[in-house]
């Protein structure tokens, strides 16, 4: 019995102690780059901002995105919506885009919301939260990661201050 109980446990041990994935090679835009191990493809989506306009993932090919899932009633997500707004524009200068998406709230709530709240970055609008069940977002906020090459990198609650380490390290 002893032994079945040290070869479970160094079994057990042998996995946990193996890398889960190791950094990847990919070509984006015929470049070859080097990519941390991702949480698999993102799922593309087709929404409409604010205006009315439809927004789609692939739009934003070949570039690094940070998507904001966020709703009006969380206070959390103000908070962090007042951080990415002092930001918003190194991350453009870095070539990577920020995308909001508002879980559940229609187009006349979020303009009421943004008189109060000025957002400087894209606001797309999930109101049937098809968007957010296909990323597995449970609960806002939660800030996803995709890297130029279309793989979640990060998906958490928190602001990723070191989002850099997260993106495609073009070679």
């Amino acid at each position: 019995m002893r032994k079945v109980i040290i070869l479970v446990i160094s079994i057990f041990l042998s996995f946990c102690l193996v890398p889960y994935s190791t950094a990847e090679e990919k070509s984006i835009n015929g470049k070859d780059c080097v990519c941390p191990p991702s949480l698999g493809s993102a799922p593309n989506f087709n929404l409409k901002n604010i205006e009315g306009k439809k927004v789609k993932l692939s739009d934003y090919r070949g570039k690094g995105v940070i998507i904001f899932f966020w709703a009006t009633w969380c206070t959390i997500c103000q908070r962090h919506i007042g951080e990415l707004n002092e930001v918003y524009e190194g991350l453009k200068k870095e070539g990577v885009e920020l995308i909001s998406i508002a879980v559940g709230d229609t187009a006349r709530k979020v303009k009421r919301y943004m008189r109060n709240n000025p957002i400087e970055f894209p606001v797309l609008l999930d109101t049937r939260e098809d968007v957010s069940q296909s990323y597995v977002v449970v609960g806002v906020p939660t800030f996803i990661i995709v890297d130029q090459a279309g793989y979640i990198q990060f998906q958490n609650h928190f602001w990723p201050r070191d989002y850099q380490q997260y993106l495609c390290q073009i070679k």
